[in-house]
């Protein structure tokens, strides 16, 4: 796309590299932020914010993914704990047999707006010969979503807001300018000449 005779190579050049530093500004510290929300396994929970039993557990189904190729049974209890940057799930199928181990899934995913770090704890029947082999407690993962989009949903309309809504406004202003046959540049009255006789900038 043509750029604007209203705008100087310069604030083009601003323009863009304004985004780049943007996104590499929020992709610098999106990682971090996120292990800053890391809760310690003994430390206190986030504020409850749902607790579904039984049937509206089922249908929530485990968030994550299972280690096993056959289906886990579905959950009876599905609790959520969250504050901002961070959710944590507690999911669980409780065995009948009350000397087997169930299933459950803990789940930490932390960062803002999209997880960006997953970190999973999971139980099952251990003496299942079909159910071993998988890490119970795998290390914390990247979530690749996050790692990208974060800095774009948050970056790109900071770069509007901050960046081209000023630059929107000036060339606006740049427009009446040169209605009034005045320079675009400074506002002087310059009669339509083709070098402003006050800046010494030339007319678009």
């Amino acid at each position: 796309m043509e750029a604007s005779p209203l705008i100087r190579p310069s604030e083009c050049r601003r323009l863009w590299g304004s985004l780049v530093l943007i996104l590499l500004f929020l992709a610098a510290v999106n990682v971090p932020y996120a292990v800053t929300k890391i809760r310690s396994r003994t430390g206190p929970v986030a504020v409850l914010m749902v607790d579904a039993r039984d049937g509206e557990a089922a249908a929530r189904g485990w968030v994550a993914r299972t280690p096993h190729a056959d289906p886990w049974p579905e959950p009876e209890t599905w609790q959520m704990h969250g504050r901002f940057g961070q959710r944590e799930y507690d999911i669980r199928w409780q065995n009948p047999d009350p000397n087997t181990n169930g299933y459950s899934l803990r789940l930490q995913r932390l960062g803002w707006s999209l997880p960006v770090i997953e970190i999973k704890q999971m139980w099952w029947d251990w003496n299942d010969p079909a159910l071993q082999g998988p890490e119970s407690d795998p290390a914390p993962r990247l979530m690749a979503r996050g790692v990208v989009g974060n800095p774009l949903i948050v970056g790109v309309p900071l770069w509007l807001v901050f960046v081209v809504l000023p630059l929107g406004a000036r060339l606006h202003e740049r427009r009446k300018r040169a209605s009034r046959n005045d320079c675009v540049w400074c506002g002087y009255e310059a009669g339509g000449l083709a070098v402003c006789p006050e800046c010494g900038r030339a007319g678009p």
